[in-house]
């Protein structure tokens, strides 16, 4: 067994010279987060830049949204394909990927997506916790799965070369967008539900059904998703989710998608929840504030504790890499229009 400062010398070797993807990052981007990104090596995040807009007020949020990068040049790109994520690493900048976790900002006309991608936009979610006009989330109890506008969203967003993210919707949805697209899909950010019971976590099926076809899946170290006692969430619980999917489905299936919400307020999900409709009465507590996280893995710093615990555990270097960001890599490629 190497010391300890044998495996924190050859951990913060390899997790220096990989491609390191946080495939969902929610927190407000500016230049202390995007500093805290780079602290951690990240080498390129998927930026939330809304969940429940409209069109015109997402068109908006995306014209903020490049002053804010282009200001920063320094610090951080924007990123369109991978051939960007690989210059960000090369230049020592933070890639940004454009997405959505939502398909409100497309309203009911297939043809914003083009528009969207024109922008940049390179992930979107399907839906948000509740329905939608593509189809039920993971809150929604009757399940209802995918409508017929959801299956063409699902097929526009193949033919336009945006990653579908499956990670908030409802498990009917889930498989049968898995089904419907002729790409393959993301759990973006998510955990095990046979590891934790929440009803954000994704059942084996789910799992399965998305590696099946080529896709991957972001573990998150949001606490009440790692552990079904928050309390007791820290990196190695973290890891183990990791595990259980790499046992699952095999390595290549497994990535890292943190959903880290630094600098938000506290009632920024308030609406949210219920996909912008206002039924206070019902809203899900949002306590404890902030967000609790998985100790050693709580903010964009902390990317490098994840490379130190696998390598602890056993995993091949070639294997960490994959998870890493290897494995967004792929799937980018696979993906996207160029």
């Amino acid at each position: 067994m190497p010391s300890d400062a044998a495996l924190e010398a050859r951990a913060r070797a390899l997790h220096d010279r990989a491609i390191v993807i946080d495939c969902l990052d929610v927190s407000r981007h500016d230049e202390q987060h995007w500093r805290h990104m780079s602290g951690g090596g990240v080498t390129a995040a998927n930026a939330t830049i809304t969940v429940y807009a409209d069109f015109k007020e997402t068109c908006k949020l995306i014209a903020e949204f490049d002053s804010r990068v282009a200001a920063h040049a320094n610090l951080v790109r924007p990123v369109r394909s991978v051939a960007d994520i690989l210059a960000a690493k090369r230049e020592g900048r933070v890639g940004i990927i454009y997405g959505f976790q939502n398909t409100s900002p497309i309203e009911s006309d297939l043809h914003f997506i083009r528009l969207f991608h024109d922008m940049g936009v390179r992930i979107i979610q399907l839906t948000y916790n509740a329905a939608n006009l593509v189809g039920d989330g993971c809150l929604e109890p009757r399940d209802g799965g995918l409508t017929r506008f959801g299956e063409a969203v699902v097929r526009e967003l193949n033919r336009c070369g945006m990653l579908v993210d499956l990670s908030h919707v409802g498990h009917r949805s889930t498989m049968q967008a898995i089904e419907v697209s002729e790409k393959p899909a993301a759990f973006s950010h998510a955990c095990a539900r046979g590891l934790a019971a929440s009803p954000r976590n994704k059942a084996d099926e789910a799992i399965k059904a998305l590696a099946a076809r080529g896709g991957v899946m972001g573990i998150t170290p949001l606490a009440t998703f790692v552990a079904d006692d928050w309390q007791e969430a820290d990196v190695a619980r973290y890891c183990d989710h990791i595990d259980y999917v790499a046992n699952l489905v095999g390595i290549d299936h497994v990535a890292l998608g943190m959903d880290f919400t630094e600098n938000m307020p506290r009632d920024f999900l308030s609406p949210v929840a219920w996909g912008g409709a206002q039924l206070s009465a019902e809203r899900p507590s949002l306590s404890p504030w902030p967000i609790p996280y998985a100790r050693d893995v709580d903010d964009a710093t902390k990317f490098p504790n994840v490379t130190r615990e696998l390598l602890r555990r056993g995993y091949g270097e070639a294997d960490i890499e994959k998870v890493l960001g290897g494995n967004w890599l792929r799937l980018f490629g696979q993906v996207w229009a160029e």
